[in-house]
């Protein structure tokens, strides 16, 4: 069945509890990741935590449900900035270089969306022309907008630090859409979707709505002294900092807007474009 049909169901589609965890409305402030920081060499299995609802005008809260999600991690174009580690975060970073300055691989393609249809009944994942994921959507259900937090779960593959980098932290940025009413771009507000995604110029900024400039991080620590073996991960050997990096630099990733732009929609597995609705 296609998500331009399943998308609209709202009232039919049934939630497992395994997808969704009773909280207060103030647990879950925003549209986050379950774990937001991890260590470089290790596998991960997270969740997108979806926090609330749309804000509901009438009953002035966030009460309109979710029916959907949109995530868009960033790709080898990033553009990309450091600053000395431990950094507070009102230090502005400085231009970096490029993704695969600091980490192995091509810089893009670590997470993948775990299928799952205990929250919502159609999903997909995005890829780019490489065919590297930088992304996923799910859509097609009602998550209530108030005293619930929906779970959406993902994988990140291991992410290794290049042992040369003066990295000592690598932070993805992470843009994601809760949409919470099927309509086109002029159509956003904070009735109708929760843009939790960077402020650098794209059609998804959503300027003077509720979530602006508020996008969800994905943090990767140098595993400086190494982990060992256990029953379940394998030994991960030692990355120190070289010498002369001092105490190390702090990596953000950020998502351009012309990625945003290219991977943000919803498109379902017919090819069409159903949010944001053309």
């Amino acid at each position: 069945m296609s998500i331009s049909i399943t998308f609209k169901k709202l009232a039919m589609c049934s939630l497992s509890t395994a997808a969704m965890v009773t909280a207060s409305q103030g647990v879950f402030a925003h549209t986050r990741l379950q774990v937001p920081t991890i260590l470089e060499g290790a596998r991960v299995y997270n969740n997108e935590v979806i926090g609330h609802g749309c804000h509901n005008e009438v009953a002035n809260n966030t009460s309109t449900p979710v029916m959907g999600t949109s995530v868009v991690f960033p790709d080898a174009t990033a553009t990309v900035t450091s600053k000395p580690a431990g950094s507070a975060s009102s230090v502005a970073g400085t231009p970096a270089g490029n993704v695969t300055d600091y980490l192995a691989g091509a810089g893009e393609g670590y997470s993948k969306k775990v299928y799952s249809k205990d929250l919502f009944s159609d999903e997909g994942q995005k890829s780019n022309s490489l065919g590297n994921v930088v992304g996923y959507w799910t859509g097609g259900g009602s998550l209530p907008g108030i005293n619930y937090a929906g779970l959406i779960p993902f994988k990140t593959d291991a992410i290794t630090i290049k042992p040369e980098s003066c990295a000592n932290t690598v932070t993805f940025v992470v843009a994601i859409a809760d949409v919470c009413t099927l309509t086109n771009a002029s159509g956003f507000s904070d009735e109708t979707v929760n843009l939790w995604t960077p402020a650098v110029g794209s059609n998804f900024d959503g300027p003077g709505l509720h979530a602006y400039n508020s996008p969800a991080t994905l943090k990767v620590v140098r595993n400086i002294t190494g982990t060992p073996a256990t029953l379940t991960t394998a030994a991960v050997a030692a990355n120190p900092l070289p010498a002369s990096c001092g105490e190390g630099l702090d990596i953000t990733v950020t998502p351009t807007a012309e990625q945003i732009n290219r991977d943000m929609p919803a498109i379902d597995g017919n090819g069409v474009q159903v949010w944001p609705q053309p």
